[in-house]
C-alpha cells in the first residue's frame, strides 16, 4: 500500500511546526538583538523565505496571535531579563538590545503589556 505524499497535519505535527516556528524566532531575534536593529514582522518573513501572507496565517493557527505579537512577547520577556540582571544598563540601551528600534516603542510596548514602565519595573524588581 502506497503512503500518501500528503503531510500529516494531526497534533504532532502541528506541535513540531509550532516548535519550529518559535525556535526560528529565537533564531531571528537574537540577531536583531546582536546588530542592535528593530524586529519587523516582514523581515521575519524574508528571514523564513515565506511571503509575509503566508507567515501570518501560518502563525495565526499555530500559535493563535499574529506575528508582530508573537515576536513582541518574546522581545518583551528579554526585555525583562535585561532590566532584571543588567542593572548599569540605561533604558535606551534595553530597548535597542531587545530590538524595539526605539526607547520610545519600547516605553509604549512595556506600559501596555505590564502596566507599569520600563523603570517602575526595574525599581521594583529590585526590592
Amino acid at each position: 500500500m502506497r503512503r500518501s505524499a500528503r503531510r500529516n497535519h494531526g497534533p504532532r505535527s502541528r506541535e513540531a511546526d509550532r516548535r519550529r516556528l518559535e525556535d526560528a524566532a529565537e533564531f531571528y531575534l537574537h540577531a536583531c538583538y546582536g546588530t542592535r536593529t528593530a524586529a519587523r514582522a516582514e523581515e521575519f518573513a524574508a528571514y523564513l523565505a515565506l511571503a509575509r501572507p503566508y507567515l501570518s496565517r501560518r502563525v495565526t493557527e499555530l500559535i493563535g496571535i499574529p506575528v508582530r505579537d508573537f515576536l513582541r512577547e518574546r522581545q518583551l520577556a528579554y526585555a525583562q531579563r535585561l532590566l532584571r540582571t543588567m542593572p548599569l544598563l540605561s533604558i535606551e540601551q534595553i530597548a535597542l538590545a531587545s530590538a524595539f528600534g526605539t526607547g520610545w516603542t519600547f516605553h509604549r510596548c512595556f506600559k501596555a503589556a505590564f502596566g507599569m514602565t520600563p523603570a517602575e519595573y526595574r525599581e521594583r524588581e529590585r526590592r
